[in-house]
């Protein structure tokens, strides 16, 4: 290990320092308005509310989509809208039911468990609620589809404190696998 005054300056060779300048504190970073993160989500347009509607969107979702930008979060991640355990929910249609997990669980069986099922890329799908409410309708994203790529400043309202009451919420995730488990049985028998 290296002695101390053998490592370089901390400015480099050519611009030494001799401190360390200190990181700003949380409380000194500038914080945006609720309006100012509004402003910069295009609001949802009412050609947009119809084309959804066409798509066969149900009411309850159309009114909690708060921008175009989000429609386009859920377009892209090719969701279906279905009824699932008397919910509304946008449902996604590349579920692989035969992917293993580590256990050697197939996704269908995980979800018959109340357990997510994995994307192709090993995690698990996550539930969203469209509208940020604990009644909201639910949306079945991947990981990167609900936090990645700037999606989670769309479809999380940072500045106010989360409505999801988290020990509830995972009651109701575990009982929309289960259901979507039985809804997948029964499409494939019919």
């Amino acid at each position: 290990m290296p002695e101390v005054k053998d490592l370089p300056p901390l400015g480099g060779e050519e611009n030494p320092s001799k401190e360390i300048k200190p990181l700003p504190k949380v409380e000194d970073l500038p914080l945006e308005s609720k309006s100012d993160v509004k402003k910069e989500l295009t609001p949802l347009s009412e050609e947009s509310k119809e084309d959804l509607k066409e798509q066969g969107y149900p009411d309850s979702v159309i009114e909690n989509i708060g921008s175009e930008e989000e429609k386009e979060i859920y377009e892209n991640a090719d969701l279906t809208p279905k009824e699932v355990n008397g919910r509304d929910a946008l449902t996604k249609n590349d579920i692989d039911l035969k992917q293993e997990d580590d256990f050697g669980r197939t996704n269908l069986e995980r979800m018959e468990q109340g357990l997510a099922p994995l994307d192709k890329d090993g995690n698990p799908i996550e539930l969203h609620h469209v509208g940020q409410k604990m009644d909201s309708p639910l949306a079945e994203l991947t990981r990167d589809e609900h936090r990645g790529k700037g999606n989670d400043t769309v479809l999380h309202n940072k500045q106010k404190e989360s409505e999801i009451n988290r020990e509830d919420f995972a009651k109701e995730r575990a009982e929309h696998w289960k259901a979507r488990a039985e809804q997948i049985k029964s499409e494939m028998n019919a």
